[in-house]
C-alpha cells in the first residue's frame, strides 16, 4: 500500500484526486440491464445489512466527516445552516438517513431501492442540491465509502461474497446519483486512506460539531462511550479525535437526558426488517 507520504501528492495534484478520476463514471442514463443478473440478491443483502446496523454507521460517518479538514471547512463555508446548531444537524442527519433508507430499502415503507424510478429521481435531486452549494463530488464519494465501511464494521463478520454484493449495489447507487465510484475495493480503500492521511485534522468547528453529533447519537440509541465511538473511526481521524473526545462526550446526566428527548422528539427513519423485492417497471 505504501506509506502515508506516498498518499499525499503526485506532483501538484493530490494523490486522492488522481485515484478518484480512475473510478467508474456516473451513469449517463438509466437502463434496467445495468442492474445486473444478481440485483435481487444484492438488494436483499443490502436491505438486511442496513436494517441490522441501525444508526451507528451514520453517526460514525458524520463524526469522521467533521475530522477531515477540507470537508468540514467546505461545508461550513458553502452551506452554513446545515450544521449551525444541534437542531439543524439533527435535521440534516434525519434527512440523510431517510434517503439512505430509501436507497437501501430499509426504511419504514418498502421502496425496491434503485430499481424504483422514484428513488432514482430522489438521488438526482439530492445531487443537484450538492452541486448548487459546490460540494466537490470526490468528497461525496468518500462519504459514500465511509458509510459502506461503517455498515460492514457494524455487521462483521461478512463473507467475501457478502462484501462483493454490498459494494456492487452501493457502487451502482452512487453512480446513478451522479458520482464516480468503483467495485474495486482495494482502489476505494487506497483513495480513502490517501484522503485521511492528508486531511485528518481538528478544525475550529470540530469541538462544537462533535459535541452535537454525539448527543444526537444518544438520542437515537448510539452510545457515546469510547468503545462505541472511537472504534468507528479510521486510524488517522481517530488519532486526532481521541485527545478531544473527553471534552466533547456528553456526561452521564446529559446522555440520559438526550435519550429521553430522543424517545419523545426524534423521528425514526428505520423500519421493521422485511424481505426487499425489486420494483418491476
Amino acid at each position: 500500500m505504501g506509506s502515508d507520504q506516498d498518499f499525499r501528492t503526485t506532483g501538484k495534484t493530490p494523490a486522492y484526486l488522481d485515484l478518484y478520476r480512475r473510478f467508474d463514471p456516473p451513469f449517463e442514463r438509466f437502463e434496467r440491464a445495468m442492474l445486473g443478473a444478481q440485483f435481487a440478491a444484492e438488494l436483499d443483502l443490502v436491505s438486511r445489512l442496513w436494517f441490522r446496523c441501525g444508526y451507528r454507521p451514520g453517526i460514525g460517518a458524520y463524526l469522521n466527516f467533521f475530522l477531515l479538514r477540507d470537508f468540514i471547512t467546505t461545508h461550513d463555508t458553502n452551506f452554513p445552516p446545515r450544521f449551525k446548531s444541534l437542531r439543524s444537524m439533527a435535521e440534516s442527519f434525519y434527512r440523510t438517513d431517510l434517503f439512505i433508507r430509501d436507497v437501501t430499502d430499509s426504511g419504514v415503507q418498502p421502496t425496491g431501492g434503485i430499481s424504483s424510478a422514484k428513488v432514482r429521481d430522489m438521488l438526482h435531486a439530492i445531487q443537484e442540491r450538492h452541486v448548487k452549494v459546490r460540494i466537490p463530488p470526490w468528497m461525496q464519494t468518500y462519504f459514500g465509502w465511509s458509510l459502506l465501511e461503517n455498515v460492514e464494521k457494524q455487521c462483521a463478520p461478512l463473507s467475501d461474497e457478502e462484501k462483493r454484493l454490498h459494494l456492487s449495489y452501493m457502487a451502482k447507487a452512487y453512480r446513478v446519483m451522479g458520482l464516480r465510484f468503483s467495485v474495486d475495493r482495494a482502489a476505494l480503500e487506497h483513495f480513502a486512506h490517501a484522503i485521511e492521511a492528508e486531511q485528518a485534522a481538528l478544525s475550529a468547528s470540530v469541538a462544537k460539531h462533535a459535541r452535537h453529533i454525539l448527543r444526537i447519537g444518544e438520542m437515537i440509541g448510539v452510545p457515546s462511550s469510547a468503545n462505541s465511538i472511537l472504534a468507528m473511526l479510521p486510524p488517522q481521524t481517530r488519532a486526532v479525535f481521541e485527545p478531544l473526545y473527553p471534552k466533547v462526550r456528553p456526561g452521564a446526566l446529559r446522555a440520559l437526558w438526550c435519550r429521553v428527548l430522543g424517545r419523545l422528539l426524534m423521528p425514526k427513519a428505520i423500519g421493521a426488517p422485511r424481505r426487499a423485492v425489486p420494483v418491476t417497471e
